[in-house]
């Protein structure tokens, strides 16, 4: 029987889930708030850059026409993910699916979006992450990959992860919802790092990146309650040559902006920018070190050129290269 399935943010990721809910034989209805250009466009021409949707999807403005919906899938912007909770709490979702598809964390709290959604009073039938490497135009084209359903709860994870598993995706599971948050999203902030080092033709220090980057990583989310071990899974490191190498990674082509000091057109789409702040604050929290992230954050504000800052990450003093701990 299919599911009854809303995306709420139809974007370049949201408009994927359009069209992945219906291959895999959802019912699927994609929601926006009125007035959004790319929005009009879409239910104009029913495409967009990256695909285009299957005639039985449903585009609407109305949030009530997603109420009592099987799943949700939340596609906005990490920053937008508090504003959204209000009208999410306008409708009825004490037996849907609510599973977070964002990469992000809010930059003036430090706050996981699973934590935004409880702190906002939503309550779901289940709270679940979904991350993982994959963009939509590989995707569409047939190209497999594999990700991630997180959430508190182990039978929840599991029964999502089944729910959505196809032969296009193949989906793992976990219980560690903070290892796997933090993990995906400070994963964005390491792509405007490897961008950083393409901008400046210093790709051959990627390997010394994936080396070192997940390692203050795992440092955050073992001091947040998390399993470090996530970090080396799927929702960050797993992520790396999708986000470090790929020409479609928007926090890459960022960073590559900066390193070259050319114009920036990718902000909007790069959420490792406010994350790279957002980071910081945890780190500053939970007295954890984080050189790459430091660096980065004080490149993105200008606090420092980004050949400067290469040069002071790299006379840090040598460290053994696998210390009793982190």
């Amino acid at each position: 029987m299919p599911l009854i399935q809303a995306v709420l943010g139809c974007g370049r990721w949201g408009s994927f889930h359009l069209w992945y809910g219906s291959r895999v034989g959802n019912t699927v209805t994609g929601w926006e708030p009125e007035g959004i250009p790319g929005f009009i466009r879409l239910q104009e021409t029913r495409k967009n850059r990256y695909l285009e949707l299957p005639p039985d999807i449903r585009l609407t403005s109305d949030i009530e026409e997603v109420s009592g919906s099987d799943m949700i899938i939340v596609t906005v912007p990490a920053q937008k993910f508090r504003s959204l909770c209000g009208q999410l709490r306008q409708i009825d979702i004490s037996a849907t699916d609510l599973i977070l598809c964002m990469k992000g964390i809010e930059k003036d709290t430090g706050k996981r979006l699973t934590e935004i959604s409880q702190a906002e009073g939503l309550k779901p039938r289940s709270l679940s992450i979904w991350v993982g490497p994959g963009h939509p135009q590989q995707f569409v084209a047939g190209v497999p990959s594999c990700m991630i359903i997180a959430s508190e709860n182990e039978n929840d994870s599991v029964r999502i992860a089944r729910l959505l598993s196809s032969d296009l995706i193949r989906f793992y599971w976990s219980r560690d919802i903070i290892g796997c948050e933090v993990g995906a999203a400070a994963k964005n902030v390491i792509g405007i790092a490897a961008g950083i080092l393409d901008g400046l033709n210093h790709s051959g220090l990627k390997g010394a990146l994936m080396a070192r980057a997940p390692q203050e990583v795992a440092r955050l989310a073992a001091a947040m309650g998390g399993d470090w071990r996530s970090v080396y899974g799927l929702s960050h490191l797993g992520d790396y040559e999708a986000t470090l190498f790929s020409p479609y990674s928007n926090n890459r082509l960022y960073g590559e902006a900066i390193g070259k000091g050319t114009e920036i057109e990718s902000l909007q789409l790069a959420e490792g920018v406010d994350t790279a702040t957002a980071v910081m604050l945890l780190a500053d929290e939970y007295n954890v070190e984080m050189p790459i992230t430091s660096t980065v954050r004080k490149i993105i504000n200008n606090e420092i050129p980004a050949t400067e800052a290469l040069g002071e990450l790299f006379a840090r003093p040598e460290k053994e290269e696998f210390p009793d701990h982190f």
